[in-house]
């Protein structure tokens, strides 16, 4: 099979930072800098773990405590805790768990939780680390511990604080929630969710980047956040995310991503082994006809087809995946800089040499490739055997969440001890070898490492704009003031001519007339 190519973006949207957001954003600060919150719940997607990291926020956080993005080493310690929430993990790979929390650990953050909002031992977990964080001393009685749950848009904000609400008080959703994006719009007022000692938690609107980057790097960043609902489809062209998904879907399997391959594919959807993935209308023309989604005259409706396959994603049918690389590859970034550093004539040899590394890391069956002709052929090999365990096991039941305890309420004595985590449940698929941390945890801690620094250039504009909207910003500011000279050298000449003809310089302000008197007619000005 001959080696994906890389993806085509269109002119993208840079950000969806709308005006609800900037006001949420500006009250945020005043009560981070007012030092009237005990923690910060920073909620991230474990799906694209440093795609969902707002850099905006980051520098809020940073300013005040001395640490992270754009930090004050003088200040360390002294700011607002924070407590980073990877929520979704039941949709994302769980081998990056682990490697993240290290490469995280260097960046300075020490604090993070992998979650999920949806099982009641989840939540216990993160009420209990939460409460230990934020935990002080009370000045009398009606003094209490105050949380804010932040983030990017659709991440399960709502979602988590209505489940440490259900846990730790018994008490049914007070956020509303919704799968699109922008559903929370204000800030909340204060929601108990413990009693001992009293704990309050703030919901808050999710906030998108103000600037998502440029070139190709801002465009997959905005395409990988639609695929996971944190931006609106409609800015997007109605086809367009679908195609990105059957391209990831492709490069999924030629790098072998835990033993994924196009059987894996077929199998879930209940499509024909062979169904091409190279054309997506032809692609989504077959799905269509699998669901029975046709339109007049017998045309398969391709547009639903691609909603379908979408949503299929997100809940989790096509599989845990996480999107963003963490350095194994797999992304459009990693091919259009790898694509421009080459000649023509080596082009086709970098391409075999790409996916020699995409398919030697987190393969469950790793070979070591010495010929581009066996890069193509050993991946099919080592497909049949999966399509064999996978086809006499059983298909995959959709995770539905747990029911909640009857017996939710506890006090901080009981929050503080560390309770048993249950075995999960025996998975319909088998579970693929474990991979070894030795082979995962160098190019996460790597990928980790240049994406904050990307972000420390990112935040060194105070408002996170590109340096081409700078540089606009000061074109204009030039061509302002160059306006507002020849104005008073306009002006000045006026000026000067009337004096030459003997005129006056200086007119006086006509006299505004009289106000009305009452009940009569306004009395004229003119004599």
């Amino acid at each position: 099979m001959p080696p994906v190519p890389p993806f085509v973006f269109p002119t993208l949207p840079q950000t969806w930072y709308i005006g609800h957001m900037h006001r949420a954003m500006r009250e945020i600060t005043e009560m981070v800098q007012k030092r009237s919150l005990d923690l910060i719940i920073e909620t991230r997607d474990a799906r694209v773990p440093l795609t969902s990291i707002n850099p905006a926020f980051e520098r809020i956080l940073a300013e005040q405590a001395g640490k992270g993005i754009g930090s004050n080493l003088n200040l360390t310690g002294l700011g607002t805790k924070r407590l980073i929430v990877y929520n979704k993990t039941d949709l994302a790979q769980d081998c990056f768990q682990e490697p993240l929390k290290r490469a995280l650990a260097q960046q300075g953050e020490d604090n993070v939780l992998f979650t999920d909002a949806r099982t009641d031992e989840g939540v216990r977990k993160l009420l209990r680390t939460a409460i230990k964080l934020a935990k002080r001393p009370l000045n009398g009685p009606d003094d209490k511990i105050v949380m804010l749950v932040a983030g990017m848009p659709n991440v399960g904000k709502s979602s988590i604080l209505n489940a440490l609400r259900r846990t730790g008080v018994g008490r049914g959703k007070a956020a509303s929630t919704s799968s699109e994006p922008g559903h929370t719009r204000r800030l909340s007022t204060v929601i108990k969710i413990a009693t001992n000692p009293p704990v309050y938690i703030l919901d808050t609107p999710g906030i998108m980047v103000p600037y998502l980057g440029k070139g190709v790097y801002g465009q997959e960043a905005a395409m990988k956040l639609a695929l996971t609902g944190g931006i609106k489809e409609s800015l997007f062209e109605k086809e367009l995310v679908g195609e990105y998904l059957l391209w990831r879907l492709r490069l999924r399997h030629e790098m072998r991503d835990e033993g994924w391959s196009n059987d894996e594919l077929w199998r879930r959807l209940a499509l024909p082994s062979g169904t091409p993935l190279e054309d997506p209308e032809e692609f989504y023309s077959a799905l269509a006809r699998r669901l029975s989604a046709m339109q007049r005259g017998g045309i398969p409706d391709t547009d639903f087809a691609g909603r379908w396959l979408i949503r299929a994603f997100r809940e989790g049918k096509l599989g845990r995946w996480t999107l963003d690389g963490l350095g194994r590859g797999g992304e459009a970034v990693d091919d259009d800089k790898e694509m421009v550093t080459i000649g023509e004539g080596e082009a086709k040899k970098v391409v075999w040499q790409r996916t020699e590394e995409r398919l030697s890391f987190l393969s469950r069956d790793p070979v070591p490739y010495e010929d581009p002709v066996e890069v193509v052929e050993e991946p099919v090999v080592a497909a049949t055997s999966l399509e064999a365990a996978l086809a006499s096991a059983p298909p995959p039941e959709a995770s539905s969440p747990e029911p909640a305890d009857a017996n939710s309420t506890e006090s901080l004595a009981s929050l503080d001890a560390d309770a048993p985590t249950p075995e999960d449940s025996t998975p319909a698929v088998p579970a693929p070898p474990t991979v070894p941390t030795s082979v995962i945890e160098p190019p996460v801690s790597s990928a980790v490492a240049a994406y904050y620094r990307y972000l420390h250039r990112l935040s060194s504009s105070a408002d996170l704009r590109s340096a081409n909207q700078t540089r606009k910003d000061e074109k204009a500011g030039k061509k302002r003031q160059s306006e507002i000279k020849f104005k008073k050298y306009e002006i000045m000449r006026q000026q000067n001519q009337a004096r030459a003809q003997g005129k006056p310089t200086a007119f006086k302000k006509p006299r505004r007339p009289p106000p009305p008197r009452a009940g009569g007619k306004r009395r004229s000005s003119r004599k």
